[in-house]
């Protein structure tokens, strides 16, 4: 039985760290990865395209932090998806913040290539396990 693909918006602003995290993404097979830079992108995405079942978010964007591209997501959809971190911002404080705004998980930049996929999965619905 094949697994169901699921499908991950990345939203972050640095050209490398997005197309590293997209390949090492990929080493999960059935996961699609669409990278945006900026959460209006995100926002207007969104606005255009299946939701996603996961939105992996920086959370210094250029034009809004990671809380307010949340909040945005989340007054926006009535069915929002799973909303996680994807940040260097990893102090207790910070990673309370997000827990507070409704993020299912932190994970913290820099990260490993090999260990990333791993570290996706777990955030994501249980039907993807």
């Amino acid at each position: 039985m094949a697994e169901e693909a699921a499908f991950i918006l990345l939203v972050e602003d640095d050209p490398d760290i997005s197309a590293i995290a997209v390949v090492a993404l990929h080493l999960d097979p059935g996961r699609t990865v669409t990278p945006m830079r900026t959460g209006a992108d995100a926002l207007q995405h969104l606005q255009n395209s299946p939701k996603p079942d996961l939105v992996l978010t920086g959370n210094n964007l250029p034009d809004m932090d990671g809380v307010a591209l949340m909040k945005a997501i989340q007054s926006r959809m009535g069915d929002a998806p799973r909303i996680a971190f994807f940040t260097a911002a990893v102090r207790p404080s910070d990673v309370a913040r997000y827990a507070i705004a409704g993020a299912v998980g932190t994970i913290a930049k820099p990260f490993d290539p090999l260990g990333l996929a791993a570290q996706v999965r777990a955030l994501l619905p249980s039907t993807f396990g």
